[in-house]
């Protein structure tokens, strides 16, 4: 039997791990939740799911951001969706109403009530939040270390990058029927790159050498030098480091989030959301310092390659309901994602319905 360091088959198909992930795992780490961009005038606002918990980012009336459990205080309703802008939010349920700094403002037919309800009543209930570069990270637990120290070696190695400086571009949402894991693993895998993306990345990655810098816990980072052919396609941005302006990063922050960064200072960011014990959605968005120069063929390619992907992990997904699968031995490219399952089982510990 090979002595493996990934996780079981079952901790891709079981309820119960599923389970304890969204109220253990996702509430107790730091979650990528809004763009700067989307939430930049007063009113603004964008809605996520953090495990089991419906979250909402909101500016207010003065441009304070703000970040709320989106239910009801009344009877747990969530009270905003998708994204957009408001001077209020009504409850669907019983019209409760809240101004965007989360006070309670307006309840029909208050007399109803046994007790005397006032003014005072709580609002939404406020949510940490911290903000690296543009983007807008949630800690629902509150127990997570602070933002900056859970980044581990993430902001130093993407600061000549000027991340808040760029422009958004291509924006892909989407979702596959697959464990939310299965993807990560896959973002994490960089065994896959040649077989899988031989068709998008080949110029890419011809005689390209990996290096694999595992983190403390929270982070992981590839390091890929770029070749000639990246290089005239991400001609490196003034003022970059020597390393930083021949290479391209894949950096994984746990447990949902990877950045991918180039020379050129440009960025894409892949997050994925746990919407169903074998369902995830998909959120891919890339930045640049050089956005007249993205076209049509740049959310192509992001779109082939995203394909390529989901044509193996429905595959994977396939295969991990088998009864006969068993996990096997780790190749070196693969130590990223054996990184993953570590951090995962160390932040569920007792909790881990795995036997």
């Amino acid at each position: 039997m090979v002595n493996s360091p990934f996780l079981p088959a079952s901790a891709y198909t079981s309820p119960e791990f599923y389970d304890a992930e969204m109220r253990e795992v996702f509430p107790s780490s730091w979650v990528l939740a809004a763009d700067l961009n989307e939430v930049a005038e007063p009113g603004d606002f964008v809605t996520t799911m953090v495990g089991y918990e419906p979250v909402l980012i909101v500016r207010d009336a003065d441009g304070t951001l703000r970040a709320f459990a989106n239910i009801c205080p009344h009877r747990g309703t969530v009270i905003a969706a998708g994204a957009g802008n408001c001077t209020e939010f009504t409850c669907p349920y019983h019209g409760w109403t809240f101004s965007p700094a989360g006070a309670l403002r307006a309840i029909p037919i208050r007399r109803g009530f046994a007790g005397q309800i006032d003014k005072d009543h709580p609002g939404l209930l406020a949510l940490r939040f911290d903000i690296w570069e543009r983007f807008v990270f949630v800690n629902v637990e509150g127990s997570a270390p602070p933002l900056a120290t859970y980044l581990e070696a993430a902001p130093g190695l993407l600061a000549q990058h000027c991340i808040a400086d760029s422009t958004p571009t291509v924006r892909i949402d989407d979702a596959i029927d697959v464990n939310w894991k299965v993807f990560v693993d896959n973002a994490l895998d960089d065994y896959h790159i040649p077989v899988v993306h031989a068709e998008t990345l080949q110029p890419f990655h011809e005689g390209m050498e990996f290096r694999e810098d595992l983190g403390d816990r929270f982070v992981n980072v590839l390091c890929a030098p770029i070749n000639d052919y990246g290089q005239s396609l991400y001609p490196p941005r003034e003022g970059m480091g020597e390393e930083q302006s021949q290479v391209a990063y894949a950096i994984d922050v746990f447990p949902n989030l990877t950045i991918l960064a180039f020379p050129d200072g440009g960025v894409t960011t892949l997050r994925l959301t746990p919407l169903a014990i074998d369902r995830t959605g998909v959120e891919l968005r890339s930045y640049s310092h050089r956005p007249e120069e993205i076209g049509p063929d740049e959310e192509k390619f992001s779109s082939d390659f995203l394909e390529e992907d989901y044509r193996v992990m429905r595959r994977v997904q396939q295969g991990v309901r088998s009864r006969y699968f068993r996990p096997g031995p780790a190749h070196y490219r693969e130590g990223r994602t054996a990184a993953f399952h570590r951090s995962l089982l160390a932040v569920m510990g007792e909790r881990s319905p795995l036997d």
